[in-house]
């Protein structure tokens, strides 16, 4: 297994900075993000978009997956949205492995909003072997 510091890769990533989404903390198997919700971030209905939701935990995944093991690619994510955040809240996304082989990765994550669970995911990575 291959350790990186994936930590400026993910800040530096377009697609979450265009987002407004910060990496708080990577190591190991680990990662969290956070977003601040603005009114940008609403869909037609007034709610925060799921993809916004869905993308803080994508890259909360991301970050907990190839720092664990370089280069980890996602195989299958699902998840339940539970409660949509509002404009202002402070929404993190942490990321935790929960089993390991050689070749696959799984990890969970959860997103909360004020410290309110609002959100499940669940991820599986091919981690590439040289």
């Amino acid at each position: 297994m291959k350790h990186f510091d994936i930590t400026e890769k993910i800040r530096g990533e377009p697609y979450a900075g265009s987002l407004g989404i910060r990496l708080d903390t990577a190591g190991e198997g680990y990662a969290t993000c956070s977003v601040t919700i603005t009114g940008d971030m609403l869909n037609f209905l007034g709610v925060v978009h799921g993809g916004l939701i869905f993308s803080l935990a994508d890259v909360a995944f991301s970050a907990a997956s190839n720092s664990d093991h370089f280069p980890s690619y996602a195989l299958d994510v699902s998840g339940s949205f539970l409660k949509a955040p509002r404009v202002g809240d402070v929404v993190v996304a942490e990321a935790r492995r929960v089993h390991a082989t050689k070749r696959t990765g799984v990890y969970r994550m959860e997103v909360l909003s004020e410290g309110e669970l609002i959100a499940t995911f669940n991820g599986t990575v091919f981690r590439k072997t040289d």
